[in-house]
């Protein structure tokens, strides 16, 4: 591990804001099957905002950081491996919500318990078709919310990028040369 991208501090940083990102995401989650309402599922969308907003903190925070704001490849990583590690905690995370709010996962219940005011098309009888829906947003929402502001700000708030020298993924690469 002797590239700056995985040493300790970074590593300790991926979870500290992946769980963070996660726990932000959680809280919609919870909120939406608080109300158990089809009319409510607005709140799963606004956890990827959230999500979105916790991944943009840590990305801030790169930017004015002393070694990291050298490199734009190196707080992309950064910031994609943060979103990875937020993704995985909130699937922890909505299972375990979703097993408080219906701990009969995986047996039936009557249509209209579940969603309530959903179209006829969208009724499900089963509790675990609720928590796919639940984890397709903690995936493939946040990882395109927690991709999206991780590029736009490792490289749209950098300065000057004409310096940038390729990441150092632990190999003895050579410094470019000067123009």
């Amino acid at each position: 591990m002797s590239s700056i991208v995985f040493d300790r501090r970074h590593l300790k940083e991926y979870l500290l804001f992946g769980s963070a990102a996660a726990t932000l995401y959680t809280v919609a989650v919870v909120l939406f099957l608080y109300h158990n309402s089809y009319q409510h599922l607005y709140y799963l969308f606004m956890g990827c905002l959230f999500f979105m907003v916790a991944i943009f903190f840590y990305e801030y925070k790169l930017l004015y950081t002393r070694y990291d704001q050298k490199r734009a490849v190196s707080m992309l990583l950064a910031g994609h491996l943060t979103t990875l590690t937020g993704i995985l905690v909130a699937v922890l995370f909505a299972v375990i919500a979703m097993l408080f709010f219906n701990p009969h996962l995986f047996s039936t219940v009557p249509e209209q318990q579940l969603l309530p005011g959903a179209a006829a098309q969208d009724l499900t009888t089963k509790p675990v078709y609720l928590l796919g829906m639940i984890l397709a947003t903690a995936t493939i929402g946040n990882f395109a919310t927690g991709s999206f502001i991780s590029i736009i700000v490792s490289y749209a708030g950098k300065r000057d990028q004409t310096k940038d020298w390729p990441p150092d993924m632990g190999k003895n690469q050579a410094k470019p040369s000067k123009f």
